[in-house]
């Protein structure tokens, strides 16, 4: 048996992704930096997504296929390919996203020349699902400051958690307790990673991340449905996603070595964005509401000439 460990383990978690799986890992093979496993997990798929991993498990010796009997949901999916990593380096992509050529070549440049950083993604672009780009994004790292309590603010603030798909240091991830079952984990993941390290931004469009209907965060809007997709063993159960989430982030920071001073700081963060995020989400809800009640009480053709002044205004307002 050999004692090779390579570098990187990149991770792919899929289920039923026949439409999009072949390019997420043909992007993967096409690495300039080539020291790294490609390990797929499929969560019991029933189309093609079976046929499509062999044949690329068969073609690469760095791809490993791994096959569940069961669906067991989002969450389990992306900790069992954790369990099966072997590298000092992790990164886990949808199945529907794209790597650039150079994208692990410069984020484990960039996580090999900063001893203090945890996690190191790129800007991405948007596409389609044919591929076609429709935004170009220059992120706000949120995760740059010197101050583990700046870090842990700024990342609850920032609403896409664009960083998920970054490549992680397999040790600081071992302290953390990973993706758990509940809608935005990905946020107490990097929550509990920013506690215990810096963010590297790398400049270049090097990523695309595939927005369309399937996806989870447009499939499922509540929060209870995308939480029994992310961990189906929930279904049925009496269970509160938001305080799920709240508390594990109160934990993320209970478990984390800080000073006092900065334990505090967090703390006080925590409970600013908490008041902040209610807010907002009563706002919205309430937005919506009256638009809904609107609605009902015109016609289409008002409907239209509403949004349509709406559109005016904007306009002319941010002009």
């Amino acid at each position: 048996m050999s004692d090779y460990r390579p570098s990187v383990s990149v991770c792919l978690p899929v289920y039923n992704g026949e439409n999009y799986v072949h390019e997420t890992i043909i992007s993967i093979l096409e690495q300039t930096f080539e020291d790294f496993e490609l390990i797929i997990s499929d969560n019991a798929s029933t189309d093609r997504t079976e046929e499509i991993c062999r044949d690329a498990s068969g073609r690469d010796r760095r791809v490993r296929y791994f096959r569940a009997n069961v669906n067991r949901g989002l969450v389990w999916n992306f900790n069992r390919l954790f369990e099966l990593a072997g590298a000092p380096y992790l990164v886990w992509i949808g199945h529907d996203d794209m790597m650039g050529q150079e994208y692990l070549a410069r984020c484990v440049g960039a996580l090999n020349q900063d001893s203090g950083a945890v996690l190191a993604y790129t800007n991405a672009n948007y596409i389609d699902d044919k591929g076609s780009v429709i935004k170009q994004l220059d992120f706000e790292n949120p995760g740059s400051s010197v101050k583990p309590c700046v870090r842990f603010s700024n990342i609850l603030y920032d609403r896409k958690c664009d960083p998920i798909c970054g490549l992680m240091r397999t040790e600081v991830l071992k302290q953390t307790r990973l993706h758990q079952g509940f809608a935005d984990c990905d946020r107490v993941l990097l929550a509990e990673m920013g506690l215990r390290g810096r963010f590297s931004l790398v400049p270049e469009h090097i990523f695309s991340r595939r927005m369309h209907a399937e996806q989870s965060t447009t499939k499922y809007k509540d929060l209870r449905k995308r939480t029994v997709f992310y961990d189906p063993a929930k279904a049925g159960q009496l269970f509160f996603p938001v305080l799920l989430e709240h508390m594990a982030l109160f934990s993320a920071i209970r478990r984390a070595k800080l000073p006092l001073g900065e334990r505090l700081r967090c703390h006080k963060s925590l409970l600013r964005w908490l008041w902040d995020w209610h807010v907002w989400r009563h706002a919205e809800e309430l937005r919506e509401g009256v638009l809904s009640t609107i609605k009902r009480y015109l016609s289409e053709d008002q409907v239209r000439r509403l949004k349509a002044a709406k559109r005016r205004f904007s306009k002319a307002w941010f002009a």
